[in-house]
Parts: C-alpha cells; structure tokens; sequence
C-alpha cells in the first residue's frame, strides 16, 4: 500500500493575493476652471472638475495643498492630506462597493503603513509601496484564514505564519506566493512536517512527526517520502529505510510486530 506523508494546504484565493490597489483620483490641476467658493489659488475654496468632482479644501499656488475632501463623480470619496495636486501624507479612502483605505499616502499612491478593508471581508493591516502590499503586514480572509509576514510586489514573499480556519499553521519561507525554503507545518491532530518545501510541497530534506511520536526523516519529493531515511519510533528505536514516491522499497522491520509496542 502506498504511504504518502499527509499535506494538507488550502490555498489562498488567487484574487485575493494578486490584488492591485490602485486607486487613482482625477487630475487635480486648479488651470481647469470651476472655483465656486473661496480662493482657489491659495488659501481654501471649492473647486468643481469637468467630471463633476469636486474638491473643498487648501489650496497652495492653483493647487490642492494642505487639508482637503474630495467628492469623486463616481461616488467616491477622499479626505486627508494633498500635496502639489495630489494625495500625499495621511488620508482615508472609502469606495462605493464597501472599500475603504486609512493610512499613507504619496503622489496618489498607498504608501507607508495602512489598513485596507475590502468589501468581502478581507483586511490587510501593514506597509505599502505604489498601491502594493510591501513589507511587513496582516492579511485577514474570510472563514479566519490569517496572513502575518513579509510581502513583496502584492504577494507573500520572505517569512511568514499562515493559520488556516481549522487550525493547521505553516511557519517559514515563502516566495511568490508558494511555500518555499525551510519552513514548520503543524496539523491539527498533533502530526506535523520540519524541514525544505518547494512549490507548496515537501521537497528537500525533512522531518514527519505522526500523532502517536513516531517520525520519518529524511528525503521527501512532491509531498511523498522519497529516498533513504530513519523511522523513530516513541520508544526511541530506530531504523533505516527508503521510500521510492511513499512506496517502501523494504517494509520496514519493526512495522507489524505486535509484541512490541509502536
């Protein structure tokens, strides 16, 4: 009977993770006509745009620049800093499908640390770089599904911990979005796997503990042991054996004996 080392990994929601926060107001260029009220050139005033959004707040050389709300046509809205035309600084962003943004801002880009709440559900707490998830964040999915690490370019990238909603948890390297490198894959039924992963599986060289204490470690291929390797059992004996795909070439020699407790 063929043997393969249980791994258990539900992936994430592809759209969830390639998500692209872009965010992109309409120019705010003060040339333009439709100062209703104030003094849009400098000091504060409303301004209507050709689309029908309008923008209330500082205004430095024709230009949004300092405290400001803007209205967008398509029912958006914007409140915060501005900066030479632009959102820059600390801002909040709400979006009519239930979006909303709360954090940095630069040259109309998410950028610096923040909190995206999106309308599924899903939160992602931590650092942005040009409307992408950068460095250290929490991504909260439905059903408790949970994200802490490194991200890079929108994805997971670096180390992280992922806690799925029935408890299993990985803890180690990730690239592109993959399990990869040295990592730690805990189960809720107290088995667990130590050691390389490649593309979401064990690959590489690693440990399987079982419920019941005993382990395998060794070589391990696309989630099966593969190659030689040592069985512990929970009484501390052990043995040599090799696995071609979770296939025993020999069976091991403990395995079966009843007088000797497992």
């Amino acid at each position: 009977m063929k043997t393969r080392i249980p791994l258990v990994v539900r992936s994430m929601s592809r759209a969830a993770l390639l998500v692209c926060l872009v965010l992109l107001p309409p120019a705010l260029h003060a040339g333009q006509s439709g100062c209703i009220e104030g003094n849009c050139v400098k000091g504060s005033g409303t301004f209507i745009y050709p689309d029908g959004s309008k923008y209330i707040g500082e205004f430095r050389d024709g230009k949004a620049d300092g405290k400001g709300r803007l209205y967008y046509a398509n029912g958006s809205f914007y409140s915060g800093d501005f900066a030479r035309g632009k959102k820059n600084g600390q801002g909040r962003y709400i979006s009519p499908d239930g979006r909303s943004y709360e954090g940095g801002f630069k040259d109309d880009k998410l950028n610096g640390t923040g909190t995206f709440r999106y309308g599924n559900g899903m939160e992602y707490r931590g650092e942005f770089r040009d409307d992408k998830w950068n460095g250290y964040g929490e991504l909260t999915m439905d059903g408790g599904r949970k994200y802490e690490g490194q991200f890079r370019d929108g994805k997971r990238n670096g180390t992280g911990r992922f806690t799925w909603e029935n408890g299993q948890v990985y803890e180690g390297g990730y690239a592109d979005d993959r399990m990869e490198g040295t990592g730690t894959l805990s189960f809720p039924d107290g088995s667990k796997y130590e050691g390389d992963f490649r593309d979401n599986c064990y690959n590489g060289t690693g440990k399987f503990t079982y419920p019941d204490g005993k382990s395998y470690a060794g070589r391990f291929k696309d989630g099966y042991a593969d190659g030689k390797g040592i069985v512990t059992y929970k009484d501390g004996r052990t043995e040599e054996v090799e696995y071609v795909r979770g296939e025993p070439v020999k069976k091991p020699e403990m395995e079966g004996k009843k007088d000797q407790p497992l």
